[in-house]
């Protein structure tokens, strides 16, 4: 199967939580929500770094947002 070279529009989110599971498959038909059918190999190392390096930021600081400093005042 040869994939589309052209960028299908952005599906209208809002509109498509209000579709049951059935009418949401038949509007999307193949199954792509908007945007490009594929991307280069550069985009998606490109990607793949980002998503490495914010996972290991994860695992290395954990989940939680830093607490502040109690000893001063909120503002």
């Amino acid at each position: 199967m040869t994939l589309p070279d052209t960028q299908k529009p952005m599906a209208d989110l809002d509109r498509l939580r209000l579709l049951s599971p059935a009418q949401l498959r038949q509007t999307l038909g193949d199954g792509n929500y908007g945007g490009l059918y594929q991307r280069s190999d550069e985009d998606m190392l490109a990607l793949w770094a980002v998503a490495v390096q914010e996972t290991a930021g994860l695992l290395q600081h954990g989940w939680a947002p830093a607490v502040q400093d109690r000893s001063e005042p909120l503002t």
